[in-house]
């Protein structure tokens, strides 16, 4: 990744604001509440976005290379410490936060397992097998399950892994608009996207793997 942090860098205005907007919906909220439950001490969210899962009330740090996803999570959670920074080195000083959460980005174990205390806990969630499944089925004739392959680590040691799976009754508008923010859409042909045109509303499976880490 890039050093240089800005407003060229990381989601644009418009992209920021079409995100922020979907997960004000509440389609995520399970998982919001899942690891709102997880954090405690000093917490660190790692690329925060619009820090829509930082329910916390305690000392909070959260970071992302976007200035527009920054200010939108200053925005919405007064009370947090936000700041706009690189995955590759996080100002934090080493050693200090008592429970991560990164949720959907790079892993960088390197600097996670740098700024965690000793003791210390990371909460990573990647996509489980059955995630956006009914989208996937709609757009693809041969649809793939997501892997749940964990990153391998060398420092931080893996303890757990639990599963979060909701179904959301979600409209033809907000589906486009959740695919539109997804990998898929970039891999995906115009002649398929056109497969979700009068799809309608759909009974969507949203599905979760939170990894537990440890620094021991």
């Amino acid at each position: 990744m890039s050093q240089k942090s800005g407003d060229k860098i990381g989601d644009s205005r418009a992209s920021a604001h079409a995100r922020h907007s979907f997960l004000s919906k509440g389609y995520y909220e399970c998982l919001k509440r899942a690891i709102g439950e997880r954090m405690s001490g000093t917490v660190l969210d790692i690329c925060c976005g619009e820090g829509y899962y930082d329910t916390y009330g305690g000392e909070l740090y959260g970071f992302d290379i976007s200035k527009e996803m920054v200010r939108l999570a200053k925005k919405s959670n007064k009370s947090g410490n936000y700041f706009v920074a690189n995955l590759s080195h996080i100002p934090i000083k080493s050693e200090s936060i008592d429970t991560a959460v990164h949720l959907f980005a790079p892993f960088n174990e390197s600097e996670f397992f740098r700024v965690l205390k000793s003791g210390g806990t990371l909460y990573s969630v990647i996509p489980g097998e059955n995630h956006l499944w009914e989208m996937k089925e709609c757009l693809y004739d041969k649809p793939y399950k997501n892997d749940e392959k964990p990153p391998k680590t060398e420092k931080l040691t893996l303890v757990s892994k639990t599963k979060i799976t909701d179904t959301v009754n979600i409209g033809e508008a907000d589906l486009k608009e959740l695919f539109s923010m997804t990998p898929y859409f970039y891999r995906t042909s115009e002649e398929n996207k056109k497969r979700l045109d009068g799809v309608g509303d759909t009974a969507l499976t949203v599905d979760f793997v939170i990894l537990e880490y440890k620094k021991q």
